[in-house]
């Protein structure tokens, strides 16, 4: 464990000194506060729309940290040949990989404060205030990025971060429409190809399980079922996919 929280506390440390990082919450504190502007537009719905863009602004500016950090991981490893120091070492691939992740949610939390924080400073700003389906909201985004971002660091191992970046934007668009996507393998023509679609739409991480957004709009019931649900998909998921990953990045020649 001490390996591990070393390599995730390095991980945090280069992530927050990345220049892409700072890049793209710069860019949300500009969004959120400037969506004031056109929201104003909108009488008698002004709260709705700014949770509802904020949220959207939340959850893009997540995914491009996760994908954009979470996919070139072992790439910089690699290109700056730091990684055969840390294998020479008494260090496990499986323990780089998984202090890799816990560094990058380190990182990943932050910026969700960050973006967080601003949102609620908004809503204040303009009557509204943050409550219990707001929070949960959030945490539910959190879930979401948290998910891909061991897609991220799987595909990293697979491909180069171009490629990765690509099919971890793809997964996350199929994880959004999870559901939809199940209907159509069920309208699929012929057995072998229904079989198929349906294996991929179940392989794929089902995404809305982590939506509270409508909820937290509308203000609507939850169902205290979906959050057990949630934070049991999500640390299933999360361990199965760092588990392929570490086989695979043990199974890598990295010379």
């Amino acid at each position: 464990m001490r390996r591990i929280f070393t390599i995730a506390a390095n991980t945090f440390r280069e992530s927050v000194r990345d220049r892409i990082l700072y890049g793209l919450i710069v860019f949300a504190l500009i969004v959120l506060p400037g969506s004031r502007l056109a929201i104003s537009l909108s009488v008698g719905q002004e709260i709705r729309i700014l949770k509802d863009f904020g949220y959207g602004a939340i959850a893009l500016f997540g995914l491009l940290i996760a994908v954009v950090s979470g996919t070139a991981l072992l790439f910089k490893e690699l290109d700056k040949r730091t990684i055969y120091v840390l294998v020479a070492k008494p260090v496990r691939r499986w323990e780089l990989l998984v202090g890799k992740y816990f560094g990058l949610m380190a990182t990943l939390l932050l910026a969700f404060l960050i973006m967080g924080i601003t949102l609620i400073l908004t809503l204040l700003l303009m009557d509204g205030k943050p409550d219990g389906l707001f929070f949960l909201t959030i945490a539910g985004l959190f879930g979401q990025l948290a998910v891909i971002t061991a897609v991220a660091m799987l595909f990293s191992t697979l491909a180069s971060p171009a490629l990765g970046a690509v099919f971890t934007f793809c997964v996350y668009i199929a994880g959004t429409s999870a559901d939809q996507l199940r209907l159509f393998a069920d309208r699929m023509p012929g057995h072998f190809l229904k079989l198929a679609a349906k294996g991929v739409s179940y392989v794929i991480p089902n995404l809305q399980n982590f939506n509270f957004r409508t909820e937290s709009i509308y203000n609507l019931p939850v169902d205290q079922s979906k959050i057990w649900l949630m934070l049991l998909y999500a640390v299933l998921y999360i361990a199965f996919t760092l588990t392929v990953a570490s086989i695979i990045l043990e199974r890598k020649d990295l010379k």
